[in-house]
């Protein structure tokens, strides 16, 4: 999935590169939704890599994942890493807004770091869900402005869209959701996880990999709905 300066797809290459696309967006979901778990981290990080985002090099990423293989590296040589990591979990996103980096929208709807939660931006991603005839799963016992939530919906939609007639349309929905429950609030989201500062740097360098990511998709959708060939 690369994001040159005009984007012209057919069917058959947009289809791949929402399939690819929706892997991302579900991975990066599934790392906020819930601590690393030793299976994930076998495979995730392998050879002190993180196996999954390889390419996103492409996107012009190559600072941002090389920091996260440096953190990656770091954990690998402990002899508990997974705990080290979930450690660093519950710092940043389980306790309060002061000292960590809570990951829900409302929370930074204002510049104030106390602003309350299950805001307007929660109200906002309930909307978004039951518009599209989606729920959150009943285990996940989260508000809807949780960050793992709309990224899994971004999974969601880029799977859904990649069938869907009009490419440019489906480009323009996806982005237009990207700026409303996304963009707005995630580099405020990175900082705070910098500022917090955890025992590890992998969070932060997660943090700051998803929004370069989000960013470079956001531009790759505005390039497809602004230029679209015609199938064959």
């Amino acid at each position: 999935m690369n994001a040159p300066e005009q984007t012209t797809l057919d069917r058959t290459e947009w289809q791949l590169a929402s399939a690819q696309r929706g892997r991302l967006y579900g991975w990066f979901s599934a790392l906020y939704a819930l601590e690393v778990s030793d299976e994930m981290f076998q495979t995730h990080f392998a050879n002190g890599r993180f196996a999954p985002f390889a390419g996103l090099g492409e996107l012009g990423l190559t600072a941002e994942l090389t920091r996260l293989d440096t953190a990656i590296a770091s954990l690998r040589a402990l002899p508990l890493p997974r705990l080290e990591l979930a450690a660093d979990y519950a710092q940043l996103f389980l306790l309060d807004a002061k000292t960590g980096a809570l990951p829900y929208a409302s929370a930074y709807e204002s510049e104030d770091a106390a602003a309350p939660l299950y805001g307007a931006a929660e109200a906002r991603m309930r909307e978004f869900l039951v518009a599209h005839k989606l729920a959150i799963e009943p285990g996940f016992r989260e508000p809807a402005d949780h960050l793992a939530v709309p990224l899994a919906f971004m999974a969601d939609l880029a799977e859904r869209d990649a069938t869907r007639g009009d490419i440019a349309r489906a480009a323009q929905d996806q982005v237009d959701f990207l700026r409303s429950a996304l963009l707005g609030w995630l580099p405020r989201f990175a900082e705070r996880c910098r500022q917090a500062r955890p025992q590890f740097d992998f969070y932060p360098a997660l943090a700051m990999l998803l929004l370069g990511f989000v960013r470079a998709d956001a531009l790759f959708l505005d390039d497809v709905a602004g230029s679209v060939r015609p199938a064959a």
